[in-house]
Order: C-alpha cells, then sequence, then structure tokens
C-alpha cells in the first residue's frame, strides 16, 4: 500500500512583517527550493559591487531530496553538512548516490569565515607543517561534508538532528580590519530555514512544517553554529568512526620563519645603507 496524507492537513501562514509562507503539512521541501531559487534570482539580478555570489550553509541528518541536491550541486558557493552515515550495504550504496549528484559542485571557500581562514586539511592525520617558502592555499570545502559518529550495532551516538539552511552572500574588500591593503572575503547572512523535515525525498509525503526567518540576530547566531559545524565536519564518507575533524590548525616552521624575518631586516638594511651612500 502506498500510504500517504491528504492535502487537508496543508495550512500556510505569514509572519507580521514577513514576505516568505509559514508551511505546515506535506512537501514543505517545496517551500524550501521555491526559497532557494527566489533567494539567487532576486541577488543575481542586483548585481551589486563587491559581491561575489550568493552562498548557502546547511545542516541536517540526511538529505536525498533530488531538487535540493540539485540547488547545492548547482549554488555558486555551498556547504551543506549531514550526519555521519553507516557502513551498512544499504547506507554506502544511497551515500554513493548522492555524492554522484554534487561531484561537480563547486563548494565553499572557507576564508569566508575568519574561523575558518587558518584551517588545513590534515595531511596523514597529522597537521601540515608551514614555513615561509609555503605556498599560498584556498581552501575550498566539498558541497556536502559529514560530522559526528558513526553507530555500530545497537550502540547509540549522538547525531547532528538539524534542520536548517542558510543563504547568504559573499562579499569582498581590499583592507583588512586595521586598514591595511589585503584581499578580504566575507560572508552576509541574509536568510534562513528552519523546518522540521530532512532533506530528502520521503520527506514530502510526511506531515512536517518548514518557515523562513530573517531577524538580524537569529542569523548570526545561526551562521556561529554553522561555521562551528563546519570546522568540525570531515569528508563525507570518512574512515573515522568518531568525531575527527579532517581540518586541522597547521604547525609553523617557526625557525624557519625567524630566518627569513631576518634575512629580510638584513636585506632592508643593506638597502637603507646603499641609499644613503648615494
Amino acid at each position: 500500500m502506498d500510504a500517504s496524507f491528504s492535502n487537508q492537513f496543508d495550512v500556510q501562514a505569514v509572519l507580521e512583517g514577513g514576505t516568505r509562507p509559514v508551511q505546515f503539512g506535506t512537501n514543505v521541501l517545496a517551500g524550501l527550493v521555491e526559497g532557494i531559487d527566489g533567494f539567487r534570482r532576486d541577488l543575481e539580478q542586483q548585481r551589486r559591487s563587491r559581491s561575489l555570489g550568493p552562498a548557502m550553509l546547511g545542516a541536517f541528518l540526511w538529505v536525498d531530496d533530488a531538487e535540493l541536491l540539485q540547488r547545492i550541486a548547482e549554488f555558486p558557493s555551498a556547504c551543506v553538512v549531514v550526519s555521519k552515515q553507516s557502513r551498512s550495504k544499504y547506507h554506502t550504496e544511497r551515500l554513493r548516490k548522492v555524492a554522484e549528484s554534487v561531484k561537480d559542485a563547486a563548494g565553499f571557500p572557507a576564508e569566508a569565515f575568519p574561523e575558518l581562514e587558518e584551517l588545513r586539511f590534515h595531511q596523514g592525520g597529522k597537521a601540515p607543517v608551514l614555513g615561509p617558502g609555503s605556498p599560498q592555499e584556498h581552501v575550498r570545502l566539498p558541497a556536502l561534508r559529514a560530522l559526528g559518529y558513526r553507530k555500530a550495532g545497537n550502540h547509540l551516538v549522538p547525531i547532528l538532528h538539524t534542520k536548517m539552511l542558510l543563504l547568504g552572500e559573499l562579499w569582498w574588500h581590499d583592507e583588512d580590519a586595521l586598514g591595511g591593503v589585503a584581499d578580504v572575503t566575507g560572508c552576509k547572512p541574509h536568510r534562513l530555514w528552519l523546518g522540521s523535515a530532512n532533506g530528502t525525498g520521503s520527506s514530502r509525503r510526511s506531515l512536517e512544517f518548514g518557515l523562513w526567518l530573517d531577524d538580524p540576530s537569529l542569523l548570526k547566531a545561526a551562521q556561529r553554529f554553522l561555521v562551528e559545524v563546519l570546522a568540525q565536519s570531515e569528508d563525507l564518507d570518512p574512515d573515522s568512526d568518531d568525531l575527527t575533524p579532517d581540518l586541522v590548525v597547521p604547525d609553523y616552521d617557526d625557525e624557519a620563519m625567524w630566518e627569513a624575518m631576518a634575512a629580510l631586516a638584513d636585506y632592508d638594511a643593506d638597502e637603507h645603507d646603499s641609499e644613503d651612500d648615494s
């Protein structure tokens, strides 16, 4: 039997001062997808200076809805984190299908958040060692990541159980916070979706709720939470069963750094002396 709920359960309301409906009932993911499309369309039509385009962050227990995955894959900058999946045959196969759907996605630039800017992917489980000659690295997070603990047998583990998606705008500036010349990237949150529905196709048939919010304090808090989720996340199908972030603070070769600084100081001194002699 193909069980389903009728649309008699479907109810919509608009919050005071809001422009997007709160949805109760079936197929609330339709409102999420419509909101993503509308936000991207509106932002791209504005063509604002210093804008690097729309950005998306999200956290769900699981995502496999075809339309939502398509939006994630096609978004200019997006990273959505899901709870770490089991290695059972069933979960491995569905993970493969989801990974395939976003394999060409652009991902998300870690440098957009100061909390992530210094982090690097570990190398063989160890923090990379950086010195004065190390190339500048711009870490770009894949569109889908995992977080948490892998369930083994009947042993219960804490999971990422949120259902949220934050839309914002990446921007750039040529000055840092101290007024120095620098290439700075940031992210401003604009709109937050919260709901009871996972990002799954099956959730469209269930009775759920979903709503868009734009309260400034809520947007900032949601972004702080999601940035921490990103910082603690891992590859979509990591080998680790525990919370083992693959983003780490690098080790710095202090001795090499000091030698490079000393050599630069000596060079500047020699240049100054040459100017005085002339």
